[in-house]
């Protein structure tokens, strides 16, 4: 292996996947609403429908074939991180099918498309082929038979196996029947940046231990920087930052890993890991205006402004750090909390968080079928993830990296997750939706000071126990 190439495998092979869904977060950037055909050019030429019909009787074995019509929806539109990436990828494939297939291709902010795809479930009539998030969320995609098992894709397909993927990346997509309805595209991992050079110009070091987190806060709030910029706004980045501390106890791993099925999250360590939260916020850790400056946007602009020393983010965002920051962030393990059991320096979150779905209806419809294989090969080729990791995506495919072509803090991430210990996002094993959502909003709560630690953990787990079937 030459200098520079690095095996995504080795980071997900550093730890277990959990398997079950919230970018990831399904929470990512938000899109523009883009709708683009592929044009028969031969058409446009002779004035012919591409309806074509044989010329006379006898002869329709040697008529062109009809074109096939599909519909590929994401939220991978102008705006997003993997839009400079996919798109041009997709424009080479419409024209090299344009023969054959007329694509129509849907992009939508992230919170429209899940709105419609809510809405398409409902009716059942979804997109033939559409990426999207698992776990709780496809749940009742499952339940209503509208997803395609992804075992006849890969019986169907001579360009994409099973065994190209990390095996734990199916986990995200795999329900509770053990069957697996989606293909994952992207892994990914959380990390903590410390801006070195803010804590420099302010004769601090970085914190090592929870009594210096304290000493640290303390001494940056005096002199107007924030400490930590991480707020809540729908969940994030506070879940992302809630599992990340959650995996400080033990036991905590598997009561995640076992969540959907034990449907039990009012435990002794989710407790620990509110009441440690509460301390931070009681102690003006993260910013007054915890909601404003919540989502993963505005608290990695605080980052990104000087106005915070230290936050927590996801590689999808890396796009937005500009080169001078990226220089001056380390990677660093938030110090272990005061009741914790496990180092921090071993741990991080990390998930399978991105993938596509298959209209099950659209795949076994034979006029459709070749296109269908054809459409789902692309998204699923080696080429494509490695030219979107170019957004610093971590794909789930074993492909090699080009770590030249990267930016430093994708390289810096890379580095300091060998070896690592993964731990899965709570709404990523969350068993429902419903759930998932009063996760988030009683985070947004809880942040503010509006809930307690144990009403925080309650509300949630009464969702589980309503939603019980």
């Amino acid at each position: 292996m030459r200098k520079g190439i690095y095996k995504a495998a080795a980071l997900i092979l550093a730890g277990t996947m959990c398997a079950g869904l919230t970018a990831c977060s399904g929470k990512t950037q938000e899109t523009k609403v883009q709708e683009t055909a592929v044009q028969d050019t031969k058409e446009a030429q002779t004035g012919e429908t591409g309806k074509e019909q044989a010329s006379e009787a006898g002869k329709e074995s040697a008529a062109p074939k009809k074109k096939v019509s599909l519909v590929l929806a994401t939220n991978w539109g102008e705006g997003d991180s993997k839009y400079n990436y996919f798109y041009p990828k997709f424009q080479e494939f419409q024209e090299a099918n344009s023969d054959t297939m007329d694509i129509t291709l849907e992009t939508y902010s992230t919170e429209d498309y899940k709105t419609k795809i809510k809405t398409q479930t409902a009716s059942g009539d979804l997109p033939d082929v559409f990426t999207y998030w698992g776990g709780a969320m496809m749940t009742d995609m499952v339940e209503a038979g509208l997803l395609l098992d992804v075992e006849e894709y890969f019986n169907a397909s001579d360009q994409v196996k099973r065994d190209g993927f990390e095996p734990t990346s199916f986990g995200y997509y795999t329900a509770s029947d053990g069957k697996t309805y989606g293909i994952p595209i992207e892994s990914t991992r959380g990390i903590f940046l410390a801006n070195k050079q803010l804590f420099l110009e302010n004769g601090l070091e970085i914190p090592k231990t929870y009594e210096e987190l304290l000493k640290t806060a303390k001494a940056f709030n005096e002199k107007g920087i924030i400490p930590i910029a991480i707020g809540s706004n729908g969940g994030t980045p506070s879940e992302f930052f809630f599992s990340e501390l959650y995996g400080q106890y033990d036991g905590a791993a598997k009561e995640l890993e076992e969540l959907a099925a034990t449907r039990t999250f009012n435990t002794e360590n989710a407790l620990k890991v509110a009441n440690n939260i509460k301390d931070m916020i009681d102690q003006k850790m993260f910013p007054a205006d915890t909601v404003a400056n919540g989502g993963w946007a505005a608290s990695l602009q605080l980052y990104t402004d000087r106005k915070a020393a230290m936050t927590y983010t996801y590689p999808w965002m890396f796009e937005s750090i500009p080169e001078e920051i990226q220089e001056a962030s380390e990677i660093v393990p938030l110090p272990m909390l005061p009741d914790a059991d496990i180092d921090p320096a071993g741990i991080m979150t990390g998930f399978t968080v991105y993938g596509f779905e298959i209209n099950k209806a659209s795949f076994e419809d034979a006029a459709k079928h070749d296109a269908m294989v054809k459409l789902c090969d692309f998204l699923a080729s080696d080429e494509l993830s490695a030219e979107l990791t170019k957004s610093g995506m971590i794909p789930a495919k074993n492909i090699e990296i080009d770590m030249d072509s990267q930016k430093l803090i994708f390289k810096k991430m890379m580095e300091y997750a060998q070896d690592k210990k993964l731990i899965s996002v709570h709404y990523t094993t969350m068993p429902d939706q419903d759930a998932v959502n009063m996760m988030d909003s009683s985070l947004d709560e809880f942040f503010i000071n509006a809930l307690t630690p144990q009403e925080l953990i309650d509300k949630v787990q009464a969702v589980l126990d309503k939603n019980n079937k």
